[in-house]
């Protein structure tokens, strides 16, 4: 059985799209997670800002960096912000390991409330 990631949606404020993530980032759930995070970037009107709400995120492998990564490149690529909220410390470690935690803007969770500064 794979392990499940949940993904919900929501837009706090225009221009803001939140993808809030909970269970794991794995080889088993990549294409769930690419999928919700290409309806992010792809959905009119086109947001200025994507923030992937990592609190609920479990466990995250280098398959789910994969994805986080390859969705912030087609962000950039398109003139989007892309952050990450709240990661918990299995990915912060993975994102120091990896040495891609410089790639990522992470934000604290009031930006989930739209308090965009």
């Amino acid at each position: 059985m794979h392990p499940v990631i949940h993904v919900t949606h929501r837009s706090p404020t225009p221009g803001l799209r939140v993808v809030q993530l909970a269970g794991e980032a794995d080889t088993g759930s990549t294409e769930t997670l690419r999928a919700a995070l290409d309806k992010a970037l792809s959905r009119l009107p086109a947001p200025h800002t994507v923030v992937v709400d990592c609190s609920g995120l479990e466990f995250c492998t280098t398959a789910g960096l994969n994805e986080l990564i390859v969705a912030r490149e087609r962000a950039a690529a398109n003139g989007i912000a892309f952050r990450l909220s709240e990661p918990r410390e299995q990915l912060a470690q993975l994102l120091r390991v990896t040495g891609t935690h410089e790639l990522f803007d992470v934000e604290p969770a009031a930006l989930l409330e739209g308090h965009l500064s």
